[in-house]
C-alpha cells in the first residue's frame, strides 16, 4: 500500500511524489516545484496507480513548465555540482556561492519555484556560477586536448556567448563559451576539437570536417546531432 511521501522516477516526467488523501475518490496530478505530485485515495498499491499514471503522462508532459527548478535539486555537471535549496534568513533574496566541486543557490521563501520569474532568476545565477568557474573548469582540459592532437593555439579565452559556443580567430586565439560548463564532457571535447580543427582549416569545408572527425574518433556527426537535441539546464 502506498503512503504519502514516497517518491519514484517515471520516464519523461522525472520525480513523482505520492500524496495520500483519505477523502479522495480519484487519482489526480499536478506540477509543483519541478515534481509531479500524485494525489491518490488511501489503500492503493503501485500496480493500481501505474496504469493511471501511464494514461495521464502525455497530458502532464504537455503541461510541464518550460524550465523549472526545485528545492533540494542537485545539478551534476561532471566536475561541478550545483545544489539548489531553500533558505529562510533572507526570504526576499536568492544567494549563490561559486566553488569547485560544489556550488550552491539558496532561494528565499519569498520566491515561488512555480513561477517563470523564479526560473529565470535561478537560471541567471547558474550562468553567473558557470562564468566565474569556467576558466578553471574548461581551459586545463582544452590544453590537454590540444596537446593530444599536436595543435598549438596562441591563446585561450572564456567568452560570454550563449549561442556561439566556440570561436577561433585568425590569430589562433580560441574562445570557449562558459556555457560549455553545462555540457557533458564528450560534448565539451567536441566543441574544443571543432575549434582546434579551425587552426588548420578556417572554414567548414570537407577537409575541415574530416580533420574534426578524426579528432573525435569518427563521432563528429553523432556529437553534432546530440548537441542539437541537448536540453540545456539554463534559459538560453
Amino acid at each position: 500500500m502506498l503512503e504519502s511521501g514516497i517518491e519514484f522516477d517515471y520516464p519523461d516526467l522525472g520525480v513523482v511524489h505520492i500524496v495520500v488523501r483519505p477523502n479522495s475518490r480519484h487519482i489526480s496530478a499536478r506540477w509543483r516545484d519541478g515534481k509531479i505530485y500524485l494525489n491518490i485515495p488511501r489503500g492503493l498499491r503501485f500496480e493500481d496507480v501505474m496504469p493511471v499514471l501511464e494514461e495521464m503522462a502525455p497530458r502532464l508532459i504537455q503541461r510541464k513548465p518550460f524550465l523549472m527548478y526545485h528545492d533540494g535539486q542537485e545539478l551534476d555537471f561532471g566536475q561541478l555540482t550545483v545544489i539548489i535549496q531553500r533558505q529562510s534568513h533572507s526570504p526576499s533574496k536568492i544567494l549563490a556561492q561559486a566553488h569547485i566541486p560544489v556550488s550552491s543557490i539558496e532561494v528565499g521563501y519569498g520566491w515561488d519555484f512555480n513561477t517563470e520569474d523564479t526560473s529565470r532568476a535561478i537560471s541567471n545565477y547558474l550562468c553567473r556560477i558557470a562564468q566565474r568557474l569556467a576558466s578553471n573548469l574548461l581551459i586545463p582540459r582544452a590544453r590537454q586536448l590540444a596537446q593530444s592532437v599536436n595543435a598549438v593555439p596562441t591563446g585561450w579565452r572564456i567568452s560570454t556567448g550563449h549561442h556561439v559556443l566556440g570561436q577561433c580567430n585568425t590569430t589562433g586565439i580560441i574562445s570557449l563559451s562558459y556555457m560549455l560548463v553545462f555540457l557533458p564532457q564528450h560534448l565539451q571535447d567536441y566543441i574544443i576539437y571543432h575549434e582546434l580543427a579551425h587552426l588548420s582549416e578556417m572554414n567548414h569545408s570537407p577537409r575541415f570536417h574530416a580533420l574534426c572527425d578524426s579528432y573525435c574518433c569518427g563521432n563528429e556527426a553523432l556529437y553534432i546531432r546530440e548537441l542539437h537535441h541537448f536540453k540545456w539546464p539554463v534559459i538560453r
